[in-house]
């Protein structure tokens, strides 16, 4: 009798453990999210800018989800202004850090894809070094960066104009993971996501170690030139 007493008692201790373990290991998986976009508006594009390429900005963005500060980390003549006007009227869920609220940073990335598609490659300009300046009280200290980017196809075949915008998860080795649409443009939105799982990323820097974080690219398709003949 006292064996099978004895032996119950090691299971249910055993399972204790268990759920312990399992419990703590989610914790640890689960220490840091980074901000969220809650809604998006279309990025207008100067009806004089011929500019295609990407605008990469990092965000610093409050305890409650407001923008504090924006520094451009590639900027691109004739559209970063705007790109930068479009994301400040974007609204935020502010990141969190062991289930409390948290000042952090966030990279955007903003997309002008061309009208007319000779090649998929875009070609990135270098990170401005007036950009990499840390954010002291911000997380993560190194925000995901964007290292080989794509266009979207379908750039000769499009009939209209939108905005896209996607939130991407990037792994600890940099890979895309899970994508969710911020912002719907019918008929582009496919196009985006699939030239997004071929990017490649450097990841976010959490406590000096490599971190799962989020990254914003948003896709400015323009409106297709008509023939009025």
């Amino acid at each position: 009798m006292r064996r099978i007493v004895a032996t119950f008692a090691a299971l249910f201790l055993s399972s204790i453990l268990l759920v312990s373990s399992g419990h703590s290991q989610s914790t640890r998986t689960r220490i840091f999210r980074s901000a969220e976009v809650l809604s998006a508006s279309d990025i207008r594009i100067p009806f004089n800018s011929v500019a295609n390429g990407m605008v990469e900005l990092y965000l610093t963005i409050s305890d409650t989800g407001t923008v504090e500060d924006v520094r451009v980390a590639r900027p691109l003549a004739s559209v970063t202004e705007e790109a930068v006007r479009s994301v400040k009227s974007w609204k935020f869920a502010p990141a969190s850090a062991h289930g409390k609220p948290v000042e952090s940073q966030l990279t955007v990335c903003v997309v002008f894809c061309p009208m007319a598609l000779l090649t998929t490659e875009m070609p990135l300009s270098p990170i401005a070094a007036e950009s990499r300046q840390p954010v002291p009280s911000a997380l993560p200290s190194v925000s995901p960066e964007v290292t080989e980017a794509k266009y979207p196809p379908g750039g000769n075949t499009r009939s209209v104009g939108g905005t896209v915008v996607l939130r991407v998860l990037v792994g600890a080795e940099g890979q895309p993971g899970l994508v969710r649409v911020v912002k719907d443009a019918p008929t582009m939105t496919e196009d985006a996501r699939a030239a997004v799982a071929d990017w490649k990323f450097s990841p976010a820097q959490l406590n000096g170690k490599a971190a799962i974080s989020g990254i914003i690219l948003a896709f400015a398709f323009r409106v297709p030139l008509v023939n009025s003949y």
